[in-house]
């Protein structure tokens, strides 16, 4: 009678193995308090929606933007997979369309701080590597999206290179 059972431990890790879990394909950055996600939302104007100044197409990748959570959540998007870039040039495509995305949150000052790796438009779509920064700053300045120096854009970059002298690498004078 024993032996009948001792398959039990085997199958029921065999169960919990197979058992479906939501993963998550963020990379942790190191950032204090950060938390792996994949949250669904809208996307939104930071402006509008705390200020109701309100612009077309949520300003036109000028204006920074949110995720706004089905439970009325912000979640401002303050970075994508870029290396000191932020994420708007990705989400001003779905302005007031609901995307979902995978990444990270931290929270600072009562604020939830949203680092975006990827996302994609639908439940059953592809996801997309929040890289589009990298690759329009690449096609601005003639160089192919996966250089070494698309990928260090900050070293080369006129405007960088400009206000780091200007202002000094913290942001004081030199």
């Amino acid at each position: 009678m024993r032996r009948a059972f001792d398959f039990l431990p085997l199958a029921g890790l065999a169960l919990f193995m197979a058992w479906p879990v939501p993963g998550f394909a963020a990379d942790p950055l190191g950032v204090n308090g950060e938390e792996q996600a994949q949250l669904t939302g809208k996307v939104v104007d930071i402006l509008c929606e705390l200020a109701h100044d309100c612009a077309p197409n949520c300003g036109d990748g000028k204006r920074q933007l949110a995720l706004k959570t089905a439970d009325n959540k912000l979640y401002f998007a303050s970075k994508s997979h870029v290396i000191f870039a932020g994420s708007t040039d990705d989400l001003v495509q779905y302005c007031g369309k609901e995307i979902i995305v995978d990444g990270l949150v931290s929270s600072a000052y009562g604020s939830k701080l949203l680092f975006i790796q990827q996302y994609k438009t639908s439940a059953d779509g592809e996801w997309i590597d929040a890289t589009k920064f990298r690759a329009d700053w690449a096609k601005a300045h003639g160089v192919e999206p996966n250089s070494a120096t698309a990928k260090q854009w900050y070293k080369t970059d006129t405007t960088v290179r400009d206000a780091v002298a200007l202002h000094g690498k913290l942001g004081l004078a030199p």
